[in-house]
């Protein structure tokens, strides 16, 4: 590879040249400028998935539950808030943590009568609750570029392919719309040099590389460049999306730099790879990704509740001592496998192109890398 050549692992790209285009008026954005008390509204709301409900079902069944059992409850509660808070800038995942504190309810309650039915009703209800205030808290809103908060757009019409801006990077999450062996792609927010609203016209696709073409059509799209990287996608308000990437842009953290050789960076690539490669219909390598932090937070918090009971009720038997620590070495396994390859993903989700590599396309605000791309004033 010279210095103006691509690897063929990421073929094929976009025109080195474009076409100088002068911008077109663009549509006024649909969002607020600000939404009044979104954090407080979104924490409130949240608050009463992860906590109120499931330590009241608690409390209110601790009239027919010993206390180690009403301790052990409390104490997955806790578990799970402390998780929540820990991931209060990434709402998507509020859901999760409502669930982990409903079943906990539920499983100290579920032997009792009507408490324990209302407590399986929670365990649907808590999740929908943190599901409302993840909307609340990413509101469309300008003030949403001041927050320190994952927002998600979607990227093109009838799929489910997004676009998440985070605090130091944004991602274009792929596996939905891939069929397995394509690593979501991410840029550092630092690199930003152009965010920029437009328009596509007459329809198009802008190559990304190693992994499918984004399939493009005809209306609002933004325009990032960041370092090497750029890409082009659909969204429904390309102002606000500009505006978010240039705020946060003047606020990140620089990223951990690249693997300095093409070995090093296809070694890389070929781990990430083999991580997401599925068949079946490309689901069996996303499943079992969300499997291992399910599975090793549920049993990690059930081994918690089981110790508690054990200890509060003097516990002798080895069946059941031996049963809590399979159920914590089960738990912390899953969930410290899973956060490795999550910490490395991430940083190969940065590493789309290799060290040294051209600019993908044309980076120049004023020409359109595509002939379909048409810049908004």
């Amino acid at each position: 590879m010279t210095a103006h050549e691509h690897t063929p692992e990421v073929l094929p790209a976009p025109p080195e040249a474009g076409t100088e285009i002068a911008p077109v008026v663009g549509l006024p954005s649909s969002a607020a400028e600000s939404v009044p008390g979104r954090r407080a509204q979104a924490f409130g709301i949240g608050a009463v998935a992860v906590v109120v409900i499931p330590v009241g079902l608690v409390l209110w069944g601790m009239r027919g539950l010993d206390l180690g059992a009403g301790i052990a409850g409390l104490v997955g509660i806790a578990v799970a808030t402390a998780a929540w808070l820990a991931d209060a800038r990434t709402p998507r995942r509020w859901s999760g943590w409502a669930l982990l504190a409903a079943l906990s309810a539920a499983y100290v309650n579920l032997a009792l009568a009507p408490i324990g039915l209302v407590a399986l009703a929670a365990v649907i209800i808590c999740p929908l609750l943190a599901r409302v205030a993840h909307k609340r808290f990413t509101a469309a809103g300008f003030d949403l570029a001041e927050i320190d908060v994952e927002v998600g757009f979607e990227i093109y019409r009838h799929q489910s392919a997004r676009l998440r801006i985070e605090r130091d990077r944004a991602v274009l999450a792929l596996k939905r719309m891939a069929g397995g062996g394509n690593v979501d792609q991410a840029i550092p927010l630092s690199e930003v040099k152009l965010a920029q609203p437009g328009e596509i016209v007459g329809g198009d696709s802008w190559p990304l590389p190693g992994a499918m073409a984004v399939r493009l059509s005809e209306g609002p799209a933004v325009r990032v460049v960041a370092g090497k990287q750029q890409w082009i996608v659909n969204v429904e308000d390309p102002r606000l999306v500009a505006a978010i990437l240039r705020r946060r842009q003047s606020a990140a953290w620089s990223q951990r730099t690249g693997p300095q050789d093409l070995g090093s960076w296809h070694a890389l690539r070929k781990w990430a790879t083999a991580q997401t490669t599925t068949f079946r219909n490309g689901k069996k390598a996303q499943s079992y990704r969300v499997f291992r932090p399910i599975v090793g937070f549920f049993a990690g918090v059930l081994g918690l509740m089981l110790l508690t009971m054990q200890i509060a009720g003097g516990g002798t038997s080895p069946s059941t001592w031996l049963a809590t620590a399979a159920m914590l070495l089960i738990g912390g396994f899953f969930v410290v496998s899973w956060l490795r390859q999550r910490t490395r993903l991430g940083y190969a989700e940065l590493q789309s192109l290799p060290p040294n590599s051209p600019p993908w396309g044309d980076p120049r605000p004023e020409v359109a890398p595509i002939s379909g791309w048409r810049p908004w004033s």
